[in-house]
C-alpha cells in the first residue's frame, strides 16, 4: 500500500486534511473547505491524465 503513495498523492492528503482540521476550528471557513477539497482534488485528477503525443 504504501508504495503507492508518491509526492502528489501526500501533497493533496496534507492539503485536504489541513483544510479539514481548519474547518472544524473555524465555522467561517467550512464553505471554503469545500472549495479547497474540490481544487485539490480536481487538480490531483488532472495530473493523473497522460498527456497524448
Amino acid at each position: 500500500m504504501w508504495q503507492k503513495i508518491n509526492t502528489r498523492s501526500l501533497v493533496v492528503l496534507l492539503l485536504v486534511l489541513g483544510a479539514l482540521a481548519i474547518a472544524l476550528h473555524d465555522e467561517k471557513f467550512r464553505p471554503i473547505f469545500g472549495d479547497l477539497a474540490k481544487v485539490a482534488i480536481g487538480g490531483y485528477l488532472g495530473q493523473l491524465i497522460p498527456e497524448s503525443k
